[in-house]
């Protein structure tokens, strides 16, 4: 049983699929909650049952709700319980909030496809609320967003915001400025992503800040509200859409399991990637992989948690799948990452492949075909690729086919766009009355 089809349960589920030892001798069931598989620097949708299916495996779209390691069996959503005799756990990870006061009520999270789908036709309702503004107040505050977090999906959300922002949707409203955007990040750091180089760091903020992004940095959010983030040193900071992108990690489901955590809750592995119980002893048969592995590296740090890592334990897995089928041993896993890939849009990228950086358009280029190479299908990798060189020629498609409540809430539904009423004036003293004249026929 594989949990998970992203990344990591996908290239087990295929490694197994092409081998034909291992479909007789493994009877394979793909669960996860969605029936595609979801890549998000690209967010295509791959259709996972299409791919099952052509490799004698079954797919079930339901999520697990509960493991019981010790019985060997699955809880699934619906009441149905499923054993197996060997589990792969892929089920990826959950946005962190770090326990921060009011970050998961006030925030919208970047993590999966309708996250995506929803911030871009907020955008673009924001927009076409900022054109009936009556004051160039009221277009500043629709128009302002800030996101938590400067890491590789911040800096990325915000650089194809502001391309999107500033490229496609100004020149279409003609009673909005650039003055009237704003996009902040702010980031707990010193630095924009950390993981990269540290003059990759220093290029990307350049980039965002020429193209119009405010950076925050040293700056940890203590409290958020509605519309309003408090940092640590009490600035207040205030934005009508608030994103969190600050950090990752497993969900609910594998930080509970009686396995052997490190504190962001994933699970160590040992070298041949099976989960650890709390004693430090590998559990026959219970494969962790992907976000929610703790793998350590030769030096000592773990493996991190990125896209390829995943691929790379997914196809170990298969293979140690597939040498059970035919019983022939597998070594210890071993991975060396071959750099990074971060994308700015369609202007620009920074890339470090096999220790060479390179940052600009060219980067952008070979970022795209890196990623269509991971693309699963060719009918995919050409939708994709067509898809990504219209991007570059042309701007975005504005057009909105979302219900305006699954993006705003009633209070913003509502939001008056006229002028503030105007302030009744207050009414005049009245005089006190005049003294009566003299009657001068009283005059003493």
């Amino acid at each position: 049983m594989i949990l998970g089809g992203g990344f990591g349960g996908l290239d087990v589920a295929r490694a197994i699929g092409r081998s034909r030892a291992a479909r007789d001798y493994w009877d394979t069931v793909l669960v996860d909650k969605e029936n595609f598989f979801q890549f998000n620097p690209l967010l295509p949708a791959v259709a996972v049952r299409q791919m099952a299916r052509h490799r004698n495996i079954r797919f079930y779209k339901n999520k697990a709700i509960a493991i019981d390691l010790g019985g060997r069996t699955v809880r699934l959503h619906n009441q149905r319980t499923e054993s197996y005799d060997t589990l792969v756990i892929a089920v990826g990870s959950v946005t962190n909030y770090y326990g921060v006061p009011g970050a998961e009520e006030h925030t919208r999270p970047f993590k999966t496809l309708v996250d995506a789908m929803t911030l871009r036709a907020r955008v673009v309702e924001v927009f076409e609320m900022a054109e009936q503004a009556a004051n160039a107040a009221q277009r500043r505050r629709l128009l302002s967003f800030l996101i938590v977090g400067g890491g590789v999906t911040g800096v990325e959300v915000a650089a194809e915001l502001i391309d999107m922002a500033r490229d496609t949707l100004l020149p279409r409203y003609p009673s909005l400025t650039a003055g009237d955007l704003s996009v902040t990040i702010v980031e707990g750091g010193s630095r924009v992503v950390s993981s990269a180089r540290p003059e990759h760091s220093a290029y990307v903020l350049r980039f965002l800040e020429r193209r119009g992004v405010s950076v925050r940095r040293d700056a940890r959010v203590a409290r958020v509200e509605d519309k309003r983030v408090t940092l640590t040193d009490g600035t207040v900071l205030e934005a009508f859409t608030l994103l969190w992108t600050a950090g990752v990690h497993p969900p609910a489901l594998v930080r509970e399991l009686p396995l052997l955590h490190t504190p962001d809750g994933r699970v160590k592995v040992e070298d041949t990637l099976r989960a650890l119980d709390p004693a430090g002893h590998p559990l026959d048969d219970v494969y962790v992989i992907g976000d929610c592995a703790a793998a350590l590296r030769a030096d000592g740090r773990f493996q991190p948690a990125l896209s390829q890592t995943a691929i790379a334990m997914g196809s170990y897995v298969g293979k140690r799948l597939i040498a059970q089928a035919v019983g022939h041993p597998v070594p210890a896993f071993q991975f060396a990452d071959v750099g990074y890939i971060i994308s700015l849009g369609k202007h620009s990228s920074v890339l470090d492949l096999f220790g060479i950086p390179l940052s600009g358009k060219l980067a952008w280029l070979m970022w795209a075909g890196a990623y269509l190479i991971k693309m699963v299908g060719i009918r995919k990798q050409i939708e994709v690729g067509l898809d990504h060189l219209t991007h570059f020629f042309f701007e975005h498609d504005t057009s909105q086919i979302m219900n305006r409540r699954q993006v705003l809430s009633d209070e913003e539904l509502n939001l008056s766009l006229g002028p503030p009423d105007p302030v009744p004036a207050t009414p005049a003293t009245p005089a006190p009355p005049a003294a009566p004249l003299a009657d001068p026929a009283r005059t003493p």
